[in-house]
């Protein structure tokens, strides 16, 4: 029997253990998430390995209220902790509060519309470099692929590493120190989860440290000419007395959440266009002069990103007891706002497991339940970047491979941390010739309508 836990006071939940509810909402976090939902209403409560307990908010219309409750009543950095714990608190993932503010004014300049746009040409010919390493006519798995060279982007353009052997090696560690075993693997629990926390955090510290001591040899290089078109040059400009230990503190999690979430994105929309070569072939040919991004080309990244957004969700402890759709729930409490549950709730879109980039342009849309990069205050600072890497990276794979999904559906999501990733890491052939220019018409018949299931 399903009860309220009254010594809580929180929403009833699945009655399995912690691990078991971890494992299935790692191996099928949406079915896990409906499921809840449809059993539980709304407003349910989940007891992970990282988080015990977890009130998961699946209202549409909650949205705007609490993705907006940081930093007044409610807190994003230390809610991260709780599931991702070696998110620094000095970070703009894991602050809080004025750490929060300052970590994050340090470097937003560099992550304006603006300024990452101003590195398309570089990330364009970093990604020639890439795909034309890539196999040809042999299977291989996309997701490591992107993340690679989205490693190498972010190294290069936005941490400023020019050296051509810092670089590699910098972007390399970085996916050692987040490669994971197993499908799909487990958050890694922290500090006061036992012994499995214990030998999580050892395994995670031996990973980190090649990366931690690239790091902090690149920092103190730069010490004497940070430069400041760059994150390392703006840290070292804003308090030059600051440790190399905790500039290099501050950068994981940033490298971290650069990685994963814009590779995932990418990923999937590849995946979404090589099932579907007469939409692929739209969506190259609609941009403007400068490579800026048309309607149709908007819809349909916005419509991978509602079907297959990369975060799991919106996640903030409340400092303070809430009114949440109907419940009163207690300060301390973190509280969850399912991304991929709401993007698929009909509440807010119609149809919403059908893949229709229409709906856009026809306004059939609930604005306020579409949240791939969060909301209010801790809105994702790598939004503007995400784009450019769609803009920039996703045209030029198109048009020197094509690329040929080798599951005949879409993979079902897993969670890895707090990322939606494809369950076999999207296996794909490449073959070498890939989309015409815009302009070129393909031959043989009219583009087909986009369609499809999520």
């Amino acid at each position: 029997m399903h009860v309220r836990d009254a010594r809580h006071g929180l929403p009833a939940g699945p009655e399995a253990g912690p691990l078991a509810q971890t494992v299935a909402l790692h191996r099928d976090p949406l079915g896990v998430l409906r499921r809840a939902r449809e059993r539980h209403g709304d407003v349910f409560t989940l007891r992970l390995l990282t988080a015990r307990p977890i009130v998961v908010v699946a209202d549409p219309a909650q949205v705007p209220a609490l993705a907006a409750a940081d930093p007044g009543r409610a807190r994003a950095g230390s809610a991260r902790r709780r599931i991702v714990p070696m998110a620094s608190p000095r970070s703009i993932f894991g602050g809080d509060g004025r750490g929060h503010e300052a970590a994050r004014g340090r470097v937003a300049p560099l992550f304006a519309r603006d300024a990452v746009a101003a590195h398309r040409a570089a990330m364009a010919a970093i990604a020639v470099e890439h795909v034309e390493r890539w196999p040809r006519g042999r299977p291989f798995r996309l997701l490591p692929r992107m993340r690679a060279l989205v490693d190498e982007v972010f190294v290069r353009l936005l941490l400023g590493v020019g050296d051509e052997r810092r670089a590699p090696a910098i972007a390399a560690a970085i996916g050692r120190m987040l490669w994971t075993p197993g499908n799909p693997p487990l958050s890694l629990p922290g500090e006061g989860d036992g012994l499995m926390g214990a030998g999580a955090t050892a395994l995670f510290d031996r990973r980190k440290a090649p990366l931690a001591r690239l790091l902090a040899e690149e920092v103190d290089r730069r010490r004497g000419d940070p430069g400041a078109a760059d994150v390392i040059g703006r840290m070292l400009r804003s308090d030059p007395a600051q440790p190399t230990e905790a500039i290099v503190d501050e950068l994981l999690p940033l490298l971290m959440a650069a990685q994963e979430p814009p590779a995932a994105a990418l990923t999937w929309l590849l995946d979404r266009l090589g099932r579907a070569p007469d939409l692929a072939e739209r969506f190259l040919a609609d941009e403007d002069a400068d490579g800026a991004r048309g309607g149709f080309r908007d819809a349909v990244v916005r419509e991978t990103l509602r079907l297959r957004p990369p975060a799991v969700a919106v996640l903030r402890r409340l400092a303070e007891p809430a009114d949440v759709a109907g419940r009163r729930l207690p300060a301390g409490v973190v509280t969850m706002l399912p991304t991929a549950l709401v993007h698929r709730d009909p509440r807010a879109f119609a149809d919403p497991d059908a893949f229709r980039p229409d709906r856009w342009a026809a306004g059939d849309v609930l604005d306020a339940a579409f949240f791939p990069f969060g909301g209010g205050a801790r809105r994702c600072l790598g939004e503007h970047l995400a784009n450019a890497y769609i803009d920039g990276l996703t045209p030029v794979i198109l048009r020197r491979v094509r690329l040929e999904p080798l599951w005949p559906v879409p993979e079902r999501m897993v969670l890895r941390g707090t990322i939606l990733v494809p369950q076999r890491s999207t296996p794909v052939r490449a073959g070498r010739l890939g989309l015409p220019a815009p302009g070129r018409p393909r031959e043989g018949g009219r583009p087909a309508g986009p369609g499809g299931r999520g």
